[in-house]
């Protein structure tokens, strides 16, 4: 809602200046490029404004103001994030989304407002006296909508919430009252919805809340850990730096003293927290009837039976061994044919498939890739099952791609064995066994604690919700995690003896309204998005070109870490150089294996001659904190078969030669389908969230007092001002 409102603040600075508003078919405005979209943006929903003029209606009549520029410029659309490059063009405006920010963003964005932008500066009281404002109900009163109102208090207790503070944060500026103002009407759109909808009848939504409840409670116990339970005495904060003086070089123990405080706390804190547990455990009474976690196993029997009453799951069709290039017509046009052609030529003359693909960049090359009979299109299935094994068919065309490929050879159609799936049949049959075990004793009590009873069904649930099955499998781990709910429900119980929940109040009635709208977005949008595979077809046959997988490198390396001191740095990187000049042959009889054993600190790579086994690129994460893309960056220029310059990156030195690198593919449209839908269902989202949005402020009939917010603005300024002596 913040760009909506941000407009109508516009309009009411530019009625001030004397100029028309600009009407709504002229508020969109092009943003930047991004890497992945391009989007207009189009504008807020009306609101009614308490404004001296009415805004223009003629098109012709409205001047763009710098003002309406620079707040437009600002919103910018989401994208869908993905795994490949690519980018899409679109000729539709595209709504801004309507986010409301988080708790964080809130708090950050306040405080860091100081000062009030000079853009909001009264103009001369003799223009401004010949204005009439529509005076507000009283004058406390920022905001108006059918059925309530938002005052100065409301927006000083919404702020002193969100801060957890009850001290001043300072000098405001408008716009960040404003954003306030627009989170309070926001929160009164969603009531408004739920009065309506009533979601407090939904057990889901009751199970959300309570366990929101549960987590802001317990969240507030740990903050007690860490501030007032847990004592750490300044004579072992000192200790503690006089041991690690070396780890705090060039830092007083003053300016430590609170990192080090942290340090110590966490190290106590286990302890703490169980020792705390079991006296909760031993003053409470707690019964256990943890048999009833005993699932019976799947017998082999069971296991048979569902591998004969199921083969068709695990049937295999014939599948092509084949090595083959394509050449789409999108990115050869006219000339795909005759390129595949002079394709074929190269092979039949001897050259191999991967040396001719080098030749064409723009063709997708496949090295005895594994094909199911059935996964492509018709004709390639009919000219390609036709050959014999070894042998090079002809340029031939299916769908929009010309192809030169050569059979392997044909596996025959048939299924996996019972001893290939069994383990995918346990898992199968041992999930339905759970299912009915719990569902048939679902009633039962698993565990009382102070009398207040726990069943299977409600144990099974937040076994199913959590996804906790693979990290507590079977009965034993089935045990574990049901302790571990005693745990927490001895701990949450002694949060609300403590009146943690009474505090944690106004966030917990902020928090559900944050579950509210997503709960409304839910069903009111997400719920009534719909992408075709027409749209997603058409979005793939006009963006083809772009939608694309990065190159990927084969490297090894040299890793040199740079310590924890500047003298271990001067250290390392002395021996990367030293490790560099053998390796570009200042030192003969240097091959990069025995340079990796001796220098590199990465003991599994160097034991191999610094070789990493797996492709580098973006879309993978094989080399852990290596593969961020700061990493990719460094290397994706370098020449295969050369060393690179050492490089620093994440407290290492790194030395690395690229062995090899693939050309960028094309993706096709199976490939490309998950981030086209993904885009296509963002867009659809924006639309019909700024339509339910201005739905939702054209029904509550909101109104604007921007004149109550500058004068409190300008006392505030008054007040700080330094008075003179």
């Amino acid at each position: 809602m913040a760009d909506g409102w941000r407009q109508i603040w516009s309009d009411f600075r530019d009625s001030l200046r004397g100029k028309p508003s600009k009407p709504d078919s002229d508020r969109t405005v092009e943003p930047p490029e991004s890497a992945d979209s391009r989007a207009t943006i189009a504008p807020g929903p009306p609101i009614a404004t308490a404004s001296p003029k009415p805004p223009a209606t003629d098109p012709a009549a409205a001047n763009s103001s710098p003002d309406d520029s620079e707040q437009l410029a600002r919103q910018l659309t989401e994208s869908a994030q993905s795994e490949t490059e690519w980018t899409a063009d679109s000729d539709q405006a595209q709504p801004a989304p309507t986010r409301q920010p988080t708790l964080g963003q809130y708090v950050a964005s306040i405080f860091a407002i100081t000062t009030i932008p000079a853009a909001l500066v009264f103009f001369s009281s003799d223009y401004f006296a010949d204005m009439t404002l529509p005076s507000p109900p009283a004058p406390n009163v920022v905001a108006t909508f059918e059925g309530g109102q938002i005052t100065l208090e409301d927006i000083e207790a919404h702020l002193n919430m969100l801060s957890s503070s009850t001290s001043n944060p300072g000098p405001m500026s408008q716009e960040a009252l404003l954003e306030t103002v627009e989170d309070l009407v926001s929160d009164q759109l969603i009531l408004r919805w739920a009065a309506n909808r009533k979601p407090e009848a939904d057990e889901s939504f009751q199970h959300a809340i309570k366990h929101i409840n549960e987590n802001l409670n317990l969240e507030s116990f740990a903050d007690q850990l860490h501030t007032e339970r847990i004592s750490i005495s300044e004579s072992s904060i000192r200790e503690y730096y006089d041991k690690n003086k070396a780890r705090y070089e060039g830092r007083s123990f003053t300016e430590v003293r609170d990192e080090i405080r942290r340090t110590l706390v966490a190290e106590q804190e286990p302890a703490f927290v169980e020792d705390y547990l079991e006296k909760l455990r031993t003053s409470a009474s707690i019964t256990r009837s943890f048999d009833l976690l005993d699932v019976p196993a799947p017998s082999q029997k069971e296991l048979e039976t569902y591998y004969r009453q199921n083969i068709d799951r695990f049937k295999l069709p014939r599948r092509a061994i084949v090595d083959e290039l394509e050449f789409s017509a999108s990115q050869f046009s006219p000339k795909a044919q005759q390129e595949a052609a002079s394709a074929l030529l190269g092979i039949q003359g001897g050259a191999t498939f991967q040396a001719t693909a080098g030749r064409f960049s723009k063709a997708r090359f496949s090295s005895r890739a594994e094909v199911p009979e059935g996964s492509r299109n018709p004709d390639w299935d009919k000219y390609v099952f036709a050959l014999v094994p070894g042998e090079l068919a002809s340029v031939f065309q299916a769908g929009g791609s010309y192809y030169v490929v050569r059979l392997q050879e044909v596996m025959p159609a048939g299924a996996k064995s019972f001893a290939e799936v069994r383990p995918t049949i346990m898992t199968t049959v041992r999930t339905q066994k759970e299912q009915r075990w719990f569902a048939d004793n679902g009633e039962k009590t698993l565990f009382t604690i102070k009398g207040q009873r726990y069943s299977l069904r409600d144990f099974y649930k937040e076994y199913e919700e959590a996804s906790l099955r693979e990290q507590f499998e079977g009965a034993e781990g089935l045990k574990r995690l049901a302790n571990a709910l005693i745990d927490r429900m001895l701990l949450v119980s002694d949060t609300y003896d403590r009146l943690l929940d009474v505090a944690n109040k106004p966030l917990a009635d902020e928090t559900r309204l944050r579950l509210l709208r997503q709960m409304m977005e839910q069903e009111e949008v997400d719920d009534r998005i719909e992408v075709s595979d027409e749209q997603i077809q058409a979005f793939y046959s006009d963006n083809r070109d772009r939608l694309v997988s990065p190159p990927k490198s084969r490297i090894r390396y040299v890793r040199i870490g740079l310590g924890s001191s500047e003298a271990d740095a001067s250290r390392a990187r002395e021996r990367s150089d030293e490790a560099y000049r053998k390796l570009t042959g200042a030192v003969p009889g240097s091959d990069f294996a025995s340079v990796a054993q001796e220098y590199s600190e990465d003991v599994e790579t160097a034991s191999k001659g610094g070789e990493f086994p797996d492709w580098i690129g973006e879309s993978g994460d094989p080399l852990g904190e290596l593969m961020s893309h700061p990493f990719h960056e460094a290397i994706q220029d370098m020449e295969p078969g050369k060393v690179g310059k050492p490089f620093e990156l994440g407290g290492s030195i790194y030395i690395v030669e690229v062995t090899e690198r693939t050309l960028p593919q094309q993706l096709t449209l199976d490939e490309a389908k998950p981030f086209i839908e993904e885009y296509l269902t963002n867009q659809q989202h924006r639309s019909m969230a700024e339509e339910l949005q201005r739905r939702q402020l054209q029904e509550a009939k909101v109104q604007l007092y921007p004149q109550v917010l500058e004068e409190y603005l300008m006392r505030a300024a008054s007040r700080d001002q330094p008075t003179s002596q």
